[in-house]
């Protein structure tokens, strides 16, 4: 078992990490080392500003209602939670299930986007210095954590690259 908070940071961070990799590999014109620096991820961050969020919003659904619900239990809950006019993070703060799962999760996601419009790309020591505790959100099997993360990884790094 592995804590919930520890998942969705890692969740988060994987989003941000492989959407910024494969975005940065279709560049072309600029060689590997430049396109890692701070200013070409910035404005890489500039350009796709809007689409990020709503690319993270649709991803995390899938991923953050994994976490949270059994397959069974989720469909008669979202069916009776839905319409037409139920945006992205809505859907997100459903998944999330609690207020605190939910403001875990938007504290991961200001943290990581920041750092992006600053140029930072976080590393992993970075990371496990500075991802939002929050034990009181409880645990998820690590081989579950471990696959919905993973999955979240290509699924962003398939979108970075579109």
């Amino acid at each position: 078992m592995i804590g919930k908070d520890i998942a969705i940071a890692a969740l988060v961070r994987a989003f941000f990490k492989y959407y910024v990799t494969g975005a940065l590999e279709t560049q072309t014109g600029v060689d590997l080392q430049e396109r890692l620096e701070p200013k070409n991820v910035k404005k890489m961050m500039l350009d796709r500003y809007e689409r990020i969020s709503t690319l993270f919003n649709q991803e995390a659904f899938y991923a953050i209602s994994r976490m949270n619900y059994e397959a069974d239990e989720i469909e008669p809950l979202l069916k009776d939670f839905a319409t037409p006019e139920t945006t992205d993070m809505e859907l997100v703060r459903f998944a999330c299930r609690t207020d605190e799962m939910y403001q875990t999760m938007v504290e991961e996601y200001k943290r990581n986007f920041m750092n992006l419009l600053a140029g930072h790309i976080e590393t992993q020591d970075e990371h496990v210095n500075s991802y939002t505790r929050n034990p009181s959100l409880g645990e998820i099997d690590i081989e579950k954590a471990e696959s919905i993360i993973n999955r979240m990884a290509t699924r962003a790094y398939e979108l970075g690259k579109a």
